[in-house]
Protein backbone atom coordinates (compact mmCIF):
# COMPACT_ATOMS: atom_id res chain seq x y z
CA UNK A 1 0.00 0.00 0.00
CA UNK A 2 2.50 2.36 0.70
CA UNK A 3 4.97 1.62 -2.23
CA UNK A 4 3.14 4.11 -4.31
CA UNK A 5 3.54 6.91 -1.06
CA UNK A 6 7.23 6.13 -1.51
CA UNK A 7 7.46 6.99 -5.29
CA UNK A 8 5.11 9.88 -4.48
CA UNK A 9 6.63 12.46 -2.17
CA UNK A 10 10.39 11.42 -0.52
CA UNK A 11 12.02 10.41 -3.92
CA UNK A 12 10.77 13.46 -5.53
CA UNK A 13 11.70 15.64 -2.77
CA UNK A 14 15.36 13.73 -3.20
CA UNK A 15 15.87 14.63 -6.21
CA UNK A 16 14.61 18.31 -6.07
CA UNK A 17 16.23 19.19 -2.53
CA UNK A 18 19.88 19.69 -2.84
CA UNK A 19 21.57 18.03 0.24
CA UNK A 20 22.60 19.87 2.57
CA UNK A 21 26.13 20.05 4.73
CA UNK A 22 25.24 18.49 8.40
CA UNK A 23 29.21 18.17 9.03
CA UNK A 24 30.29 20.36 11.91
CA UNK A 25 29.95 20.97 15.66
CA UNK A 26 26.49 21.72 17.11
CA UNK A 27 25.40 22.59 20.47
CA UNK A 28 22.38 22.75 22.79
CA UNK A 29 20.72 21.08 25.97
CA UNK A 30 17.99 18.48 27.15
CA UNK A 31 16.07 18.83 30.53
CA UNK A 32 19.19 21.81 31.08
CA UNK A 33 21.75 19.32 30.53
CA UNK A 34 24.22 20.28 27.72
CA UNK A 35 24.60 18.37 24.76
CA UNK A 36 26.99 18.35 22.48
CA UNK A 37 27.11 16.90 18.67
CA UNK A 38 30.04 16.65 15.76
CA UNK A 39 29.28 15.07 12.67
CA UNK A 40 31.47 13.88 9.79
CA UNK A 41 31.41 13.26 6.36
CA UNK A 42 31.87 9.78 5.75
CA UNK A 43 30.70 9.05 2.25
CA UNK A 44 28.01 10.55 -0.12
CA UNK A 45 25.47 11.62 2.13
CA UNK A 46 26.44 9.99 5.18
CA UNK A 47 27.69 10.94 8.15
CA UNK A 48 29.29 9.70 11.90
CA UNK A 49 30.17 11.31 14.61
CA UNK A 50 29.69 11.28 18.54
CA UNK A 51 26.90 12.83 20.81
CA UNK A 52 27.44 13.86 24.35
CA UNK A 53 26.03 14.96 27.16
CA UNK A 54 27.27 15.13 31.04
CA UNK A 55 27.33 11.52 31.55
CA UNK A 56 27.61 9.17 28.07
CA UNK A 57 28.61 9.29 24.60
CA UNK A 58 26.40 8.32 21.99
CA UNK A 59 28.18 7.15 18.34
CA UNK A 60 25.85 8.52 15.62
CA UNK A 61 25.66 7.42 11.69
CA UNK A 62 23.22 8.29 9.94
CA UNK A 63 22.96 9.66 5.95
CA UNK A 64 21.12 12.90 4.79
CA UNK A 65 18.17 13.69 2.17
CA UNK A 66 17.98 16.56 1.32
CA UNK A 67 17.73 18.93 4.92
CA UNK A 68 16.69 15.44 6.49
CA UNK A 69 19.33 12.86 8.07
CA UNK A 70 18.37 9.71 9.26
CA UNK A 71 20.38 6.96 10.82
CA UNK A 72 21.46 5.43 14.63
CA UNK A 73 22.34 6.73 17.76
CA UNK A 74 24.01 4.36 20.10
CA UNK A 75 25.81 4.04 23.22
CA UNK A 76 27.49 1.22 23.95
CA UNK A 77 28.12 0.70 27.64
CA UNK A 78 24.11 0.63 28.22
CA UNK A 79 24.17 -1.98 24.86
CA UNK A 80 21.47 1.20 24.12
CA UNK A 81 20.41 1.55 20.20
CA UNK A 82 17.95 4.41 19.20
CA UNK A 83 16.28 5.14 15.94
CA UNK A 84 17.84 8.79 14.99
CA UNK A 85 15.68 11.50 12.57
CA UNK A 86 16.42 14.78 12.12
CA UNK A 87 15.59 18.58 10.34
CA UNK A 88 18.49 20.72 9.53
CA UNK A 89 16.81 24.15 9.18
CA UNK A 90 19.72 27.05 8.56
CA UNK A 91 21.68 26.12 11.71
CA UNK A 92 19.47 25.03 13.71
CA UNK A 93 19.03 20.90 13.60
CA UNK A 94 16.18 19.69 15.09
CA UNK A 95 16.95 15.73 16.12
CA UNK A 96 14.11 13.18 17.52
CA UNK A 97 15.92 9.61 18.81
CA UNK A 98 12.78 7.02 19.06
CA UNK A 99 13.43 3.80 21.21
CA UNK A 100 10.76 1.96 21.18
CA UNK A 101 8.14 4.41 20.57
CA UNK A 102 9.47 6.73 23.16
CA UNK A 103 10.85 10.12 21.33
CA UNK A 104 13.40 12.24 22.94
CA UNK A 105 13.75 15.57 20.83
CA UNK A 106 16.76 17.79 21.19
CA UNK A 107 16.68 21.14 19.22
CA UNK A 108 20.66 22.03 18.75
CA UNK A 109 22.75 24.79 16.85
CA UNK A 110 25.46 24.44 14.43
CA UNK A 111 28.82 26.14 15.57
CA UNK A 112 29.64 29.59 13.08
CA UNK A 113 27.11 28.86 10.76
CA UNK A 114 25.51 31.25 8.48
CA UNK A 115 22.32 30.45 6.43
CA UNK A 116 23.48 30.46 2.78
CA UNK A 117 22.01 32.24 0.03
CA UNK A 118 20.09 30.19 -2.49
CA UNK A 119 19.01 31.13 -5.95
CA UNK A 120 15.35 30.51 -6.52
CA UNK A 121 14.30 26.89 -8.32
CA UNK A 122 12.37 27.83 -11.48
CA UNK A 123 9.24 26.20 -11.69
CA UNK A 124 8.79 23.66 -14.72
CA UNK A 125 6.46 24.28 -17.47
CA UNK A 126 4.12 21.88 -17.92
CA UNK A 127 3.36 20.31 -21.98
CA UNK A 128 1.37 22.03 -23.52
CA UNK A 129 -1.70 19.65 -23.38
CA UNK A 130 -1.24 19.24 -19.50
CA UNK A 131 -4.88 20.19 -17.11
CA UNK A 132 -5.02 20.77 -13.82
CA UNK A 133 -7.94 18.87 -12.64
CA UNK A 134 -9.55 21.35 -10.19
CA UNK A 135 -11.23 18.10 -8.21
CA UNK A 136 -7.41 17.82 -7.45
CA UNK A 137 -6.50 21.05 -5.87
CA UNK A 138 -6.45 20.48 -2.10
CA UNK A 139 -4.74 19.16 1.04
CA UNK A 140 -5.00 15.25 0.34
CA UNK A 141 -4.06 12.71 3.37
CA UNK A 142 -3.04 9.15 3.26
CA UNK A 143 -3.42 7.21 6.63
CA UNK A 144 -1.79 3.73 7.10
CA UNK A 145 -1.98 1.56 9.96
CA UNK A 146 0.22 -1.43 11.89
CA UNK A 147 -0.49 -3.86 14.49
CA UNK A 148 1.92 -6.69 15.85
CA UNK A 149 -1.25 -8.90 16.93
CA UNK A 150 0.66 -10.16 19.37
CA UNK A 151 0.05 -7.27 21.84
CA UNK A 152 3.31 -5.72 21.24
CA UNK A 153 2.74 -2.41 20.01
CA UNK A 154 0.83 -0.65 17.04
CA UNK A 155 1.64 2.76 14.66
CA UNK A 156 -0.83 4.16 12.67
CA UNK A 157 0.68 7.49 10.36
CA UNK A 158 -0.37 9.57 8.23
CA UNK A 159 1.38 12.15 5.66
CA UNK A 160 -0.22 14.89 3.77
CA UNK A 161 0.27 16.41 0.15
CA UNK A 162 -0.70 19.91 -1.08
CA UNK A 163 -1.64 19.94 -4.93
CA UNK A 164 -2.27 23.91 -5.51
CA UNK A 165 -4.28 25.18 -8.50
CA UNK A 166 -1.63 26.24 -10.17
CA UNK A 167 0.34 23.33 -10.44
CA UNK A 168 2.39 23.54 -7.81
CA UNK A 169 3.20 20.74 -5.42
CA UNK A 170 3.54 21.13 -1.27
CA UNK A 171 4.57 18.47 0.92
CA UNK A 172 2.65 18.58 4.09
CA UNK A 173 4.23 16.82 6.82
CA UNK A 174 3.73 13.73 8.30
CA UNK A 175 2.71 12.45 12.04
CA UNK A 176 3.28 8.86 13.30
CA UNK A 177 1.95 7.31 16.70
CA UNK A 178 3.50 4.40 18.26
CA UNK A 179 1.90 2.09 21.15
CA UNK A 180 2.22 -0.74 23.63
CA UNK A 181 1.09 -2.33 27.06
CA UNK A 182 2.78 0.62 28.50
CA UNK A 183 4.60 2.70 26.27
CA UNK A 184 3.63 5.23 23.72
CA UNK A 185 5.36 8.13 21.67
CA UNK A 186 4.73 10.36 18.24
CA UNK A 187 6.46 12.09 15.99
CA UNK A 188 6.18 14.64 13.72
CA UNK A 189 7.09 16.43 10.68
CA UNK A 190 5.63 20.27 10.02
CA UNK A 191 6.43 19.41 6.30
CA UNK A 192 8.47 21.02 3.63
CA UNK A 193 6.03 23.58 2.63
CA UNK A 194 6.06 23.85 -1.33
CA UNK A 195 8.19 21.72 -2.96
CA UNK A 196 10.36 23.79 -5.69
CA UNK A 197 10.97 22.66 -9.12
CA UNK A 198 7.73 20.13 -8.70
CA UNK A 199 4.56 20.68 -10.57
CA UNK A 200 1.35 18.23 -10.79
CA UNK A 201 -0.83 17.40 -13.60
CA UNK A 202 -3.28 15.77 -15.25
CA UNK A 203 -4.46 14.14 -18.49
CA UNK A 204 -7.15 12.51 -19.02
CA UNK A 205 -7.87 10.37 -15.85
CA UNK A 206 -3.73 10.28 -14.85
CA UNK A 207 -1.87 11.85 -12.69
CA UNK A 208 1.41 12.77 -13.41
CA UNK A 209 4.72 14.97 -10.86
CA UNK A 210 7.42 16.37 -13.34
CA UNK A 211 10.20 17.95 -11.30
CA UNK A 212 13.65 19.83 -12.45
CA UNK A 213 16.98 19.70 -10.74
CA UNK A 214 20.63 20.47 -11.78
CA UNK A 215 18.67 21.38 -15.51
CA UNK A 216 17.16 18.00 -16.03
CA UNK A 217 14.06 17.81 -16.05
CA UNK A 218 11.96 14.14 -15.23
CA UNK A 219 8.40 13.36 -15.36
CA UNK A 220 6.40 10.34 -13.46
CA UNK A 221 3.46 8.68 -13.83
CA UNK A 222 1.79 8.60 -10.55
CA UNK A 223 -1.38 6.25 -11.99
CA UNK A 224 -5.03 6.43 -12.65
CA UNK A 225 -6.73 8.53 -10.30
CA UNK A 226 -10.71 8.23 -9.28
CA UNK A 227 -11.88 10.92 -6.62
CA UNK A 228 -15.43 10.54 -4.88
CA UNK A 229 -17.13 12.07 -1.85
CA UNK A 230 -13.59 13.49 -0.82
CA UNK A 231 -11.53 9.91 -1.52
CA UNK A 232 -9.38 9.80 -3.86
CA UNK A 233 -7.89 6.39 -5.14
CA UNK A 234 -4.92 6.60 -7.30
CA UNK A 235 -4.30 2.79 -9.04
CA UNK A 236 -0.43 2.74 -9.97
CA UNK A 237 1.33 1.12 -13.19
CA UNK A 238 1.55 -1.98 -11.43
CA UNK A 239 -1.82 -2.03 -9.60
CA UNK A 240 -0.99 -0.77 -6.57
CA UNK A 241 -3.46 1.35 -4.99
CA UNK A 242 -3.36 4.17 -2.41
CA UNK A 243 -6.35 6.11 -0.89
CA UNK A 244 -6.17 9.71 0.40
CA UNK A 245 -8.81 11.64 1.82
CA UNK A 246 -9.56 15.47 1.63
CA UNK A 247 -8.74 17.90 4.42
Amino acid sequence: MDKLIMLFLPMILATVLEAQDFSGTYTGSYNGDPVTLILSKAGSNAYTGTMNDSNLTYEISAKSTGKNLKGTCAEKSLNLTMDLTGILNGADLSLNLNLMGAVIAVELKKAGATKPATAATAQPAAPADAQHDPAIVGRWTHQSNYNSGYGQGSMSSESVMVFYADGRLGDGGSRTVTSGSDWSGTSSDAGAGVVEGVIWYTKGKQLFLQSTANGKTETQLLGKYYIENNNMLITGQDGTKVLFYKG
